[in-house]
């Protein structure tokens, strides 16, 4: 009668080694391309968090143009003066204006007029200077964050003026960048409002 010896198959330690190391490799390539995309999920969430304030910020000056009345557009923004002299247009076929001045709805008698306006931000540690939307009734808001730098804003104004018989409108063209996480991504948004009330 013969006698069975039982033999165990097992793994050699370089075939667990080989193994091991080509698991880690894999590892290490999906938890690099996790790292990724989770990075760049996170920069497209702030930027999409920067544009929604851009927009916010075109909507309410457009909601607060549509509801006011007397529309002065003023050429430059430095020294602007509250409240305005009087209503000026600033038509297409000219370069437009940098600020616009008007009476915004349901304001109190004898209140001052309001104004948005392209205002350069002091540069900090030496960073070159950006510019903010400003709304100022008489004090000065800053309508974006801090990583919105508006470049260019013209307001091109028809029918300011009570005797042409136009309805007035404003024509508002925004240019700038956003920057998250060191990448800056350039925009541009423009919109037309028109004076809700009749002159």
């Amino acid at each position: 009668m013969k006698k069975l010896h039982s033999k165990t198959n097992g793994f050699t330690l370089i075939e667990i080694m080989v193994a091991t190391s080509i698991f880690m490799i894999i590892m290490l390539m999906a938890m690099g391309a996790l790292i990724t995309t989770s990075d760049t999920a996170k920069k497209s969430q702030a930027l999409r968090t920067a544009m929604d304030n851009v927009n916010f910020a075109m909507e309410s000056m457009t909601r607060s143009l549509r509801t006011g009345t007397d529309y002065t557009c003023v050429t430059s923004s430095i020294g602007v003066s509250l409240p305005a002299s009087a209503s000026a247009d600033c038509p297409l076929s000219t370069n437009g204006g940098g600020a616009i001045i008007f009476t915004p709805a349901l304001h109190a008698p004898g209140s001052r007029d309001t104004a948005y306006m392209l205002v350069e931000r002091p540069s900090v540690n030496g960073q070159v200077s950006t510019h903010v939307l400003q709304r100022c009734n008489p004090d000065c808001l800053d309508l974006v964050s801090s990583d919105i730098d508006i470049q260019s804003l013209k307001f091109f104004v028809n029918g300011s003026d009570v005797t042409d018989r136009m309805q007035p409108s404003v024509y508002i063209i925004m240019k700038g960048s956003v920057t998250v996480k060191g990448e800056m991504t350039p925009f541009a948004i423009q919109t037309m409002t028109s004076q809700r009330n009749l002159e």
